[in-house]
C-alpha cells in the first residue's frame, strides 16, 4: 500500500509539469454562467491555497476545511482549501499557502512541493488564487484556528474520481438567494461547489489521465 501512496504521488508530479487541464477542467465544475467574461482584472487581489496531499493508513487524503460563519465573509460556512491573501514579503504563491494553512490548520511540517495548478479568478471577492499542491509522506498533526475554522475535513483522494459524487443542486447562497444547477461534489455528505470544486476538478482531471 505504500507503494501504490508513492505511485500517486509521482504520477501527480509527472501531471503537474505537463500542461495543466487549466481552464477547460476547472469549468467542468463551474456555475452556469461563471465564466462569460474570463478576463482577469487588473486590481484583481493575489491570493493562495495550500492543496495538501497525505499519506494516512497507506490512503492518500486531502486536507479541506469548513470556514465559520461570518456576516462579513461572502465565502464563510463554505468548504475550502486552508490558504488566503499575499502578504508584503511572501514568496508568492509557495510561502503565502505555507504561511496561511499553518494558521488556519497548524502545519508546521517539512512539506514537499509538487508544483501549482492553474490560477483561479473569483468574481464574488476579487481573488485571483493559486492552487499550490504540496505532499507529505505521513500523518499530519493538524492544529484547528477554531476563530476562523468551524471544522477540519480529511477527504480520502480515491473518492474524489467516483462519477456519482458529482451532481447538479440548488445552492442557497443568501435568505433570499438560490443558485439554480450548480455542479456540486457530494461526497459521503460533503457538498463542494464554487471554487474550491473548481480546482478539485482540475486535480480529478489530471489524476484520472495520469492513470491510463
Amino acid at each position: 500500500m505504500i507503494e501504490a501512496t508513492t505511485m500517486v504521488k509521482e504520477r501527480i508530479l509527472q501531471a503537474l509539469n505537463n500542461p495543466l487541464p487549466g481552464l477547460a477542467a476547472q469549468l467542468l465544475m463551474a456555475m452556469p454562467g461563471r465564466y462569460i467574461n474570463v478576463q482577469v482584472p487588473s486590481d484583481a487581489r493575489k491570493a493562495a491555497v495550500l492543496v495538501l496531499l497525505y499519506n494516512k493508513s497507506n490512503r492518500i487524503f486531502l486536507a479541506l476545511i469548513r470556514r465559520k460563519i461570518i456576516e462579513t465573509d461572502r465565502h464563510s460556512g463554505q468548504i475550502s482549501f486552508p490558504g488566503g491573501k499575499v502578504e508584503p514579503g511572501d514568496d508568492f504563491p509557495v510561502q503565502t499557502a505555507l504561511r496561511e494553512a499553518e494558521e488556519e490548520i497548524g502545519i508546521n511540517h517539512t512539506l514537499e512541493i509538487l508544483g501549482l495548478l492553474t490560477p483561479l479568478y473569483i468574481p464574488v471577492s476579487n481573488f485571483h488564487v493559486t492552487p499550490v499542491v504540496a505532499w507529505y509522506g505521513g500523518e499530519v498533526d493538524f492544529i484547528i484556528q477554531e476563530n476562523e475554522v468551524e471544522e477540519l475535513i480529511e477527504l480520502e483522494l480515491a473518492l474524489l474520481i467516483h462519477p456519482e459524487v458529482k451532481s447538479l443542486r440548488d445552492m442557497k447562497v443568501f435568505p433570499s438567494m438560490v443558485l439554480k444547477g450548480v455542479p456540486v461534489y457530494d461526497i459521503q455528505g460533503l457538498i463542494i461547489w464554487g471554487a474550491t470544486a473548481m480546482m478539485l476538478s482540475e486535480l480529478e482531471v489530471m489524476i484520472k489521465a495520469s492513470s491510463r
